[in-house]
């Protein structure tokens, strides 16, 4: 229970600032591009901040306390933004920002799968928690920020949700690192797991793409406002729920491999849907596919590192893992999309992220047999 209260209160402050970030950095006259690269640079600095902290998390004597640490350090410099106007102060402050918080993601699942793991218990209905918090924090907060000129709720409600989640690691149980004795990097010669993390690699960086514009976009098409842009991500979140309750048996059942390809065919679709129509119902209907794509290569793609990674290696698993889906996937991501967006228009951006999924699902083919038995590390 403690664990699951933990999980849904960073749910609770990632809903806004994953939801909402863009339209801060929009309210202070940055372009698309500039929205970009900011996004990228914090997705770039995140690969170095992510094995570094995952490192942290190995040899420390209680994760919880980093996990605190960088919590609140986010929540600070987050506040920071607050007083900037320009974009290189922007753009330096998301930097620093990224250094703490995207580490946290990762260390918080490499907790919950150790503890849950060791005590032979299913990672789906805490996973749903925070799917729930997720889905009602970015409803209330559309509905908060629904007129202009409140953008600055966004930074505001973020860091409170920062500081109770820092809170509410107090919860946790402590929880050593496994004093690792190898180098992280032994992970990348672990061809199976290199494989999936390839694989995966396009798809995440799609999803890049939407974070960083999906909220301008939507706010774009006709009829469209910042609550119903709250209702899109409510049922996004929504939309997870069916797959967490049933993604340990699924897992079982069809293996990383082939959950991860019905995820390329979901996000193809949904990339798709937002690429050829301008229909705000439609771009809500396209929020039901997210139960099918993201969440899908989340979650499976945790659940293979926790079984078949070195126990003193899962913390730099989990991280190695966010590093490729949030680190150079989004960097592709927001670099290239932003160059996408402002050269092709954001709606063609979408309909470029549908063909990237497409193509990926058409290479799995080949990877299918070599990757459906995969080999633990030794």
């Amino acid at each position: 229970m403690k664990l699951a209260v933990y999980m849904a209160s960073y749910y609770l402050a990632h809903a806004v600032y994953q939801s909402y970030m863009s339209l801060f950095y929009q309210s202070r006259g940055l372009s698309p591009s500039q929205i970009g690269a900011i996004f990228a640079g914090v997705a770039f600095l995140s690969v170095g901040a992510q094995l570094l902290w995952g490192t942290v998390g190995d040899r420390s004597q209680s994760v919880p306390r980093v996990l605190r640490l960088l919590l609140l350090c986010s929540a600070g410099l987050l506040l920071c933004c607050l007083a900037a106007h320009t974009f290189p102060a922007l753009f330096l402050l998301s930097l620093a920002f990224g250094f703490f918080y995207m580490p946290v993601q990762p260390l918080s699942d490499a907790v919950a799968l150790s503890k849950l793991n060791r005590e032979k218990k299913p990672f789906g209905p805490i996973r749903l928690m925070g799917a729930i918090a997720f889905s009602l924090s970015a409803l209330v907060s559309g509905f908060l920020i629904d007129a202009q000129g409140r953008e600055d709720r966004i930074v505001l409600i973020a860091a409170g949700l920062m500081l109770l989640a820092a809170a509410c690691s107090l919860l946790l149980a402590r929880e050593p690192g496994r004093g690792a004795k190898r180098w992280a990097g032994e992970l990348l010669r672990d061809r199976s797991l290199m494989a999936l993390l390839g694989f995966t690699l396009p798809m995440q960086a799609t999803m890049g793409y939407f974070y960083s514009f999906f909220p301008t976009h939507f706010l774009s098409l006709p009829g469209a406002n910042s609550a119903m842009l709250g209702w899109a991500h409510f049922l996004a979140s929504v939309a997870e729920i069916p797959f967490l309750l049933f993604c340990d048996r699924l897992y079982r059942r069809f293996g990383a491999p082939r959950m991860l390809a019905a995820a390329a065919v979901a996000l193809c679709l949904r990339w798709g849907i937002l690429g050829l129509f301008q229909d705000v119902r439609l771009a809500l209907f396209s929020q039901a596919l997210h139960g099918l794509g993201y969440i899908v290569v989340t979650v499976s793609m945790a659940k293979y590192i926790s079984q078949h990674v070195p126990e003193d290696l899962r913390n730099s698993g989990q991280t190695l893992l966010c590093l490729f889906s949030f680190g150079v996937a989004r960097v592709l991501g927001n670099l290239l999309g932003g160059l996408a967006a402002g050269w092709l228009g954001m709606q063609k951006g979408f309909l470029l992220c549908s063909g990237i999924c497409l193509l990926s699902l058409l290479l799995y083919p080949r990877k299918a047999d070599a990757l459906q038995n995969p080999r633990d590390m030794v």
